[in-house]
């Protein structure tokens, strides 16, 4: 059971990572792998680099492979939902705006794209569903998609507010369906005891936001 420091320690740590996320000192429209690369650092390494300080078990905190099967249901499932959000999107001036400048600096390097992509993803929901909710609730005790736990949803209600938040700037349907996102993310996660979906589906969904956008451009 861990400490009311450590879990102070975490929770002030994940706030202050979150904050330099996302007040990075590289734009995404300009400097994306700058960026992808920032996001990486403090979503992943300096969280990971705390919680070995802490003692917490690495594993413990999503780093596994988990249920593969709920994890890749889940993925096809989201991405087949998000489909069709991102084709209206991708009219969409806002969308057009925030999104063409990053197809335009990788619209002859896709592989290049998706790598750096992944890289901050990985940092991203490590970050939020792995240091943060992990972190300060534990693995859990048994397979569930909804928690019976109030800590639990407590957890996913501040790393959800975090996550959310942190997309302040972005078009505003996005901004208000992070939160919403967040939670599913955060369920993802507990579910598979893992952050390998939430990975891959925070991945899979920003580059089909920009890829679509790009498409719609050029035609």
């Amino acid at each position: 059971m861990k400490t009311k420091a450590q879990l102070f320690v975490i929770a002030f740590s994940g706030t202050l990572l979150t904050l330099a996320c996302y007040f990075a000192p590289y734009n995404q429209h300009t400097h994306w792998v700058q960026w992808c690369l920032w996001g990486f650092f403090c979503g992943f390494l300096l969280p990971l680099s705390i919680a070995v300080a802490l003692n917490l078990p690495v594993r413990d905190l999503g780093l596994t492979v988990g249920d593969w099967r709920f994890g890749t249901v889940s993925v096809l499932l989201g991405l087949t939902v998000m489909f069709g959000f991102g084709f209206w999107a991708s009219f969409q001036p806002e969308f057009q705006t925030y999104y063409l400048p990053i197809a335009l600096q990788h619209k002859d390097s896709p592989l290049f794209f998706w790598l750096s992509l992944l890289a901050y993803m990985t940092g991203w929901e490590f970050l939020f569903r792995g240091f943060l909710l992990f972190g300060l609730v534990g693995k859990p005790p048994q397979t569930e998609l909804l928690p019976r736990n109030l800590k639990v949803w407590t957890a996913i209600g501040f790393s959800t507010s975090l996550f959310g938040l942190s997309h302040w700037g972005k078009p505003l349907p996005e901004l208000v369906g992070s939160f919403v996102a967040g939670v599913i993310l955060c369920l993802i996660a507990w579910r598979t005891r893992s952050c390998l979906a939430p990975i891959l589906l925070h991945t899979f969904v920003f580059g089909m936001f920009t890829v679509m956008v790009q498409f719609r451009f050029s035609i």
